[in-house]
């Protein structure tokens, strides 16, 4: 920018001189002269101010400190080679209007087009190398090959041997930025929250990070306000089904519960105490939801219609009220995972059920 900048006032002074040169010029090209002075000038000024902005936004950058993970990082400047595990913490960057420090992207469950659409524009052309979308936890080779200054995911990762420790990445210069609701016990959307404020202390945005979350706050209090009198529709969140045959099912620990109750859910596994557990065909009988919400994977062709397809095949579930009455609902699994799309899975379940 500021090479661009100083190219454009040099240009400019040139074309000054270049004008007052001459000492001999018919009135008419006196005035063409003294226009092209002014335009000059004028690009002198414009010019001045970009660098100024440009200076300014450096200047303004002020030393934050992170607690997150165990660990305390201080951050002296933005980050500018962002390598983001979570494609929920690439939406919050691109929502911060730092799109263009992320400089590669893990897709996950998910892909890059089922970002909310202004974030999935700004996020089109960031590359999606194969070396970390194996399907796999990236290894640590991989990763160090990017050589980012940040790394934003999931907790999950540190489990995988090959994926390096903490101090891997430490000794090699590189932060980490660690979702809080893959880590914390029992998260709540709090710790979404908390994500996005902590992001935008990172980069500069603590203004546009408040502004975020107030808009999901506000988001939800709207769902909420609606639904506070109508009757709970008794429903079952559906991921998958095990190799042994049983049911993976979100119980009632945990954010999606939490996103559930918002919208006028009674989650029928509530008492399981976990987020994420396996239950019978027999115990989905015996609970018998209304609607089943289907986690969709959309690097998967077809997920959610296999899901939908997988269960109504059951004859053992033909008479349960979902099943018979086609009550499915889809959301993407990045919805209730920490974000700025829950109030998405907010909404969308609160109008499909009242």
């Amino acid at each position: 920018m500021k090479k661009k900048s100083l190219a454009i006032i040099m240009g400019a002074l040139m074309a000054f001189s270049v004008v007052g040169c001459g000492s001999s010029e018919k009135p008419s090209e006196t005035v063409e002269a003294a226009e092209v002075a002014s335009s000059a000038e004028e690009a002198v000024v414009e010019a001045s101010e970009e660098a100024s902005e440009t200076s300014t936004e450096e200047a303004e950058y002020s030393e934050v400190t992170i607690d997150n993970y165990n660990l305390t990082t201080t951050y002296s400047q933005k980050p500018e080679k962002v390598v983001c595990l979570s494609l929920n913490s690439a939406e919050i960057i691109a929502a911060l209007g730092e799109a263009d420090s992320v400089m590669a992207i893990q897709n996950g469950n998910n892909t890059v087009a089922d970002l909310l659409p202004e974030y999935a524009e700004a996020l089109k052309d960031v590359d999606i190398p194969e070396s970390i979308n194996t399907g796999m936890p990236p290894t640590l080779e991989a990763m160090l090959e990017l050589a980012p200054d940040l790394v934003a995911m999931n907790g999950y990762y540190f489990y995988v041997p090959f994926f390096g420790t903490v101090e891997d990445y430490q000794n090699n210069n590189i932060n980490l930025y660690v979702t809080e609701g893959s880590y914390v016990e029992n998260c709540s959307i709090e710790n979404t929250y908390n994500d996005i404020l902590n992001l935008g202390k990172i980069f500069g945005k603590e203004a546009k990070a408040q502004e975020l979350v107030d808009g999901m706050k506000q988001s939800f209090a709207d769902v909420e306000s609606k639904v506070k009198d109508a009757e709970k529709v008794d429903v079952m969140a559906f991921d998958s089904i095990s190799e042994d045959g049983l049911y993976t099912i979100a119980g009632g620990v945990g954010l999606e519960e939490e996103l559930l109750e918002m919208a006028g859910a009674n989650n029928v596994f509530a008492d399981v105490e976990s987020d994420f557990s396996t239950v019978s065909i027999e115990e989905i009988v015996e609970r018998n939801p209304q609607y089943i919400i289907i986690h969709e994977y959309t690097n998967a062709e077809n997920d959610a219609q296999t899901k939908i397809d997988a269960l109504k095949a059951m004859k053992e579930l033909s008479d349960v009220d979902a099943v018979k009455n086609d009550n499915f609902i889809v959301v993407k699994m990045m919805q209730v995972t920490p974000g700025l799309q829950n109030v998405d899975f907010v909404e969308s379940v609160a109008d499909a059920i009242h």
